[in-house]
């Protein structure tokens, strides 16, 4: 497994990535500096200096995913994924996943202010964080905070506190106020909202406990295989979610598929018959008349006494509603087995 981390500064990625390595045996990759997809100095993110040394670090994007390709059975993870080319190079391998970490601004200006104080530099204020982490996110006209390298954005491995100090002293522009630094290679990196937005898996970290975090991370379940590859019940029921778009019923939307020996028979979604006025323009009384919910529902049975009708022998569902009882009565006198979709934590609109 492959996992790429994404999230605004400060936000904890490199913190989860060493839960990685810890609790799962992750190893961390990185790239150089210079290398246009790794962190650069427009981006405030890159004081993050307390992750992990990474264990292998890459020129480009393409030669970091040819070595975990030939690694494939081993995890890896990476916080050096900034760009939308990026991502989708890496969304070419079945074992990658797209991770983000979100936390709350005040708290991730505190975590950047204790950072400036650790390396004896002077903080910025609130409104230059939230300017700084706008333009970050959204590409607002705003400076940059100032540029700290870090252990997954240099190619040196060293440790040394000293040269990371030294750093700091050269990007202040006055004794008072750090100078703010900009980067021709902005134009390389894509706003971090749009990466947040096609993560796979989402965590958020608005604790200062470690443990905490480790509990949110756990609650993933990160090594299930069904995460890369979704299991039978989770793939038919993406396209029964899918299916549900089409319907316009004015009360609630839902889908299913017909599969026999997993083979997908057929596709549908509730809504007026064939003919008749939709739903959404006048077609369904009980729907336009705003009747209470739970009243009214009895005709619901015709969808149970059609399904046993028809032969089927299983209904997976992945909602509960108020016919449950009859419905499930109905179900059981006809022999039809009834359960449960168990979700896993993936977003159900990534189907690509």
């Amino acid at each position: 497994m492959f996992i790429g981390i994404v999230g605004p500064t400060c936000s904890g990625k490199h913190e989860v990535a060493n839960l990685l390595s810890i609790h799962y045996g992750f190893q961390l990759l990185g790239l150089r500096r210079d290398s246009g997809e790794g962190t650069t100095s427009t981006r405030s993110e890159s004081i993050e200096l307390t992750g992990p040394h990474p264990q292998k670090v890459f020129d480009t994007i393409e030669q970091m995913l040819d070595y975990v390709t030939l690694h494939w059975m081993d995890h890896f993870v990476t916080c050096d994924v900034h760009t939308v080319q990026g991502i989708s190079i890496l969304r070419k391998r079945p074992f990658f996943l797209l991770l983000s970490v979100e936390s709350p601004m005040m708290m991730r200006y505190r975590r950047y202010v204790d950072r400036c104080n650790f390396l004896e530099a002077v903080p910025p204020t609130l409104e230059e964080f939230v300017e700084s982490t706008d333009l970050d996110l959204y590409w607002t006209p705003a400076p940059t905070l100032p540029y700290f390298p870090t252990a997954s954005n240099t190619s040196s491995q060293s440790d040394d506190l000293d040269d990371i100090v030294n750093a700091v002293d050269s990007t202040r522009g006055s004794p008072d106020r750090p100078h703010l630094v900009h980067n021709d290679n902005s134009q390389l990196l894509a706003p971090a909202y749009r990466l947040l937005s096609m993560s796979d898996l989402s965590i958020l970290n608005h604790s200062s406990d470690l443990g905490t975090l480790w509990h949110a991370l756990e609650s993933l379940d990160i090594t299930n295989p069904n995460l890369l590859r979704p299991s039978w019940d989770s793939y038919f029921m993406y396209l029964a979610n899918l299916a549900a778009r089409r319907s316009n019923c004015m009360k609630r939307r839902v889908g299913c598929v017909l599969v026999r020996e997993k083979r997908v028979i057929a596709t549908g979604y509730n809504g007026t018959p064939k003919n008749l006025t939709n739903c959404n323009d006048g077609g369904c009384s009980r729907c336009n008349a705003a009747t209470p919910c739970g009243e009214g529902l009895d005709r619901c049975l015709w969808c149970a006494i059609k399904i046993v009708q028809v032969g089927v022998s299983e209904v997976v569902y992945s909602e509960s509603y108020g016919m449950d009882d009859l419905t499930a009565e109905v179900f059981r006198n006809a022999g039809v087995v009834l359960r449960q979709h168990a979700t896993t934590g993936i977003k159900l609109d990534q189907l690509s």
